[in-house]
């Protein structure tokens, strides 16, 4: 059950990576308790929202300065995430997932994963701001 919840929760990003990651994880509990999303819903939003912000510094080129922020919302048509940052420009729906996940490290399955749990709505990067739309599946 989604309740309606018009205001977005939102959390900033810095050049901090775990720390940021960290910031990002705990927003969608939050948001997850107060838009009383089922824990399926809530274990699938966090995975996809620590995937997408952990590619941020994995694959954005982040420099001292990096500003960036996760917005999470829920309507009657689901939970929206929304990822801003002004790292590399990457829209996710052009590439094409070739990348053999890292064993070893345990990476390498962020964009199937969020491409299999989420739909993207929107990417544009205009004046050095990314700005990537996901609407969670299910």
């Amino acid at each position: 059950m989604i309740r309606r919840n018009f205001k977005p929760h939102s959390c900033d990003l810095d050049e901090n990576g775990p720390e940021s990651i960290h910031r990002a994880v705990a927003l969608v509990h939050e948001f997850s308790a107060s838009a009383v999303l089922t824990p399926q819903q809530t274990a699938k939003l966090a995975i996809l929202v620590e995937e997408a912000v952990t590619n941020l510094y994995d694959h954005a080129d982040v420099q001292p300065g990096f500003t960036g922020s996760l917005a999470l919302s829920a309507d009657d048509d689901g939970v929206g995430i929304c990822l801003c940052d002004s790292g590399t420009a990457f829209d996710p729906r052009t590439v094409e997932d070739t990348h053999v996940p890292d064993l070893d490290r345990g990476g390498g399955a962020g964009l199937a994963l969020i491409r299999a749990w989420a739909d993207a709505l929107d990417y544009r990067s205009e004046e050095g701001c990314n700005r990537l739309e996901l609407k969670l599946r299910g």
